[in-house]
């Protein structure tokens, strides 16, 4: 019953496996939604010609400390900083995903090749990647990474790139952020069951899942201590 309801959502069949290092099969992708852009200099959302309030970054990053705060601006920029890393393996990683063959850098080569040989992508169709989700009731947007079908099961991801080998071992999953994610996905009537972080570093990567359920709990209790400290008028 669940999987005819993500068929009728997604205006789509299942589509034989096919090989997770090769140009990849892709079903018809889930279309944006209708209003709401991303203006990334400001890393803000507009949704129907006005300003959202939020973002899912504010509720996920409410508790960082300043000395936190601190080291991940003095990392950020340069050649080796995490911004660059970033979006060029994410950039890889949707071209990917689509399809696309995208050439690797150089200079990442041992994270992308990691990630092609990530056998969770084994057999798994594209739905959506960089898509862009709401919750007008909350004023709040983000974009989630990618929307995967693997096995008929529908995976709400994120990728995290890290610098080394030992980084990716402590990375914490990143439920609040992926329930959120799921929360707005759910609003279109489209439905995970999974929750997954894909976190990458040189020449390794791991994989963590969790049930959607659990990750829509912490992103509820997450965004309720947010409300609670906002100023009141």
């Amino acid at each position: 019953m669940q999987l005819a309801l993500y068929q009728a959502c997604f205006g789509v069949v299942l589509l034989p496996k096919h090989a997770h290092n090769a140009r990849r099969l892709q079903p018809p992708m889930l279309q944006p939604i209708p209003g709401l852009q991303f203006f990334e200099e400001q890393h803000r959302y507009c949704y129907n010609g006005e300003w959202l309030a939020h973002n899912v970054s504010d509720i996920v990053d409410m508790d960082m400390t300043p000395f936190k705060r601190s080291m991940i601006a003095k990392y950020k920029d340069g050649e080796d900083g995490w911004a660059v890393r970033g979006k060029t393996i994410h950039d890889w990683c949707e071209g990917w995903l689509n399809g696309k063959g995208p050439e690797t850098p150089e200079k990442w080569k041992d994270w992308i090749e990691a990630l092609r040989d990530e056998k969770f992508f084994e057999g798994a169709e594209t739905l959506a990647t960089e898509y862009r989700v709401v919750d007008p009731a909350k004023s709040c947007a983000g974009s989630l990474d990618f929307l995967l079908r693997k096995n008929g099961t529908v995976y709400v991801g994120d990728l995290k790139t890290v610098s080394s080998k030992k980084a990716v071992s402590g990375r914490k999953f990143c439920d609040v952020q992926l329930g959120a994610y799921a929360s707005m996905l759910a609003r279109q009537g489209v439905y995970a069951e999974m929750a997954v972080m894909v976190v990458v570093g040189p020449e390794k990567v791991k994989v963590i899942e969790q049930s959607v359920g659990n990750c829509l709990e912490a992103w509820e209790k997450a965004y309720g201590v947010f409300q609670a400290k906002q100023p009141q008028f």
